[in-house]
């Protein structure tokens, strides 16, 4: 087998559960699998969901072919920086948001983590 994706190609895979097209949830367990289930979640839910989630609820989506990868990873890197450096009201904000996105995206969630600890779900699925 190859090498083990980057945390860039990761995010990129995680990106497209919030793009306006079917969710090919293979494809991203292919990039996924290679990663704890752990690891995964975390960098869905944490870098990927808060810079991509407005796509997703966007009652006509900007984004329906895919985010830019190398725009995406400057947002999430800048993201996480700020998140790094962020004071007490930024912190409960990103808390409240994190407990949005969890909640909101948990069906995905649930749907890829089924797919990486069996490897069964559909590959596609329908919003």
């Amino acid at each position: 087998m190859g090498d083990r994706p980057s945390d860039k190609q990761l995010c990129e895979a995680l990106s497209e559960l919030f793009v306006d097209r079917p969710v090919n949830y293979q494809a991203i367990a292919n990039v996924a699998k290679h990663f704890s289930s752990h690891y995964v979640e975390r960098a869905l839910f944490e870098w990927v969901a808060p810079v991509c989630y407005s796509n997703a609820l966007a009652p006509i989506p900007s984004i329906w072919t895919g985010f830019e990868p190398d725009q995406l990873w400057r947002d999430i890197v800048a993201h996480r920086q700020a998140r790094a450096g962020a004071g007490l009201f930024r912190r409960v904000r990103w808390h409240a948001q994190q407990r949005f996105l969890r909640y909101y995206f948990a069906k995905d969630w649930r749907e890829l983590s089924q797919y990486l600890s069996s490897g069964n779900p559909p590959i596609f699925n329908d919003r």
